[in-house]
């Protein structure tokens, strides 16, 4: 199996960097925002740095996109499809990926902005989905996996076992009878079922732990500590370095993605955020305050401006959209 590259994580200066890059760009600017950006700028050399690092490479891509916009209004989402379209034909030539990221090719804005379209981490996976994209893949026993928007796995070539592993977001395996067992493996551990069984599981992957689902038969939960545990069909559990813990209520609605819709039933409003996340080529930013209010609720994976406005209307949260909803802001009203 091919090793997985290295994530590549921004440090939360560059990051304030990049949101005020959004902000600024996007053509409606408040003075209290303008005067809130040169605050933060004379605040400390180091956002500066940052700032001046980054307004390089990514000034003339917001500069043309919203000339273009105002011009010919709508164009901004036309400009934004051929972004995604340009890193779908990356994908073909992950060997010249590989070495651009190698000798760091892609600044830090300019890769955080391709990677709001294509996980760039990921691309260099067997199978990878974009932001947005639900796709079925076959696997070479006759099973297929199912990957959400932004996931990516690599099939397993161990002797005597089948299956896949699972590198980011989420998955749904369906799983063919077969003479050995089949496994879903993440970093967490793994799902596993035996031989001459067919199954249904799904496993999510989480930073510091996984959700792990029995869709259909019984299957066996273990983690590299050695904790494991049985799964009976339409049980649920997360897991991770601290052990298996059962989740209840959760099996029924943990694979609605596949249909493009989220349901939660008593969720935090942070898990809804990150499902919308993976469906939205933009960023949301929601307060820890808002992120553990709870929910009940059906929303449209497919148009993440409905569940945003869904959420507004619902909850007691401000949604915030800048430039022309490449930047929300969620917080409590």
């Amino acid at each position: 199996m091919r090793a997985k590259p290295a994530a590549r994580t921004l440090d939360p200066v560059t990051e304030a960097a990049i949101e005020w890059l959004v902000v600024l760009r996007s053509g409606a600017t408040t003075g209290a925002e303008q005067q809130a950006f040169e605050h933060w700028l004379r605040d400390s050399s180091a956002h500066r740095q940052a700032w001046e690092q980054l307004t390089g490479p990514v000034q003339g891509l917001f500069t043309q996109v919203h000339a273009l916009n105002q011009r010919h209004p709508g164009q901004a989402e036309v400009i934004t499809g051929t972004l995604h379209d340009s890193s779908r034909r990356l994908v073909q030539r992950r060997r010249l990926l590989r070495g651009a990221l190698a000798v760091g090719g892609l600044s830090a804005g300019a890769a955080l902005l391709a990677d709001r379209c294509w996980p760039l981490q990921d691309m260099l996976a067997e199978l990878c989905t974009g932001t947005g994209q639900r796709r079925e893949f076959a696997l070479a026993d006759g099973s297929t996996l199912l990957l959400n928007a932004r996931s990516a796995a690599n099939p397993l070539h161990i002797q005597g076992l089948r299956g896949v592993a699972l590198q980011a977001g989420e998955a749904i395996a369906q799983v063919t009878a077969g003479s050995t067992p089949f496994a879903l493996r993440g970093p967490h551990g793994q799902l596993q079922v035996e031989p001459g069984v067919q199954a249904r599981m799904l496993m999510r992957l989480d930073t510091t732990r996984s959700l792990a689902v029995a869709l259909e038969q019984p299957l066996q939960l273990s983690t590299p500590q050695g904790a494991q545990q049985p799964l009976a069909p339409g049980q649920a559990a997360w897991f991770g370095p601290s052990g298996i813990e059962a989740v209840p209520h959760i099996a029924s609605t943990a694979a609605t993605w596949q249909r493009g819709q989220l349901e939660v039933h008593d969720r935090p409003l942070g898990e809804v955020v990150a499902a919308l996340r993976a469906y939205r080529r933009g960023f949301i930013r929601i307060t820890d305050a808002a992120a553990a209010l709870q929910v009940y609720g059906s929303y449209p994976l497919d148009d993440t401006d409905h569940a945003l406005a869904a959420i507004a209307q619902t909850l007691p949260v401000v949604v915030h959209h800048q430039a022309g909803g490449w930047l929300v802001r969620i917080a409590l009203a």
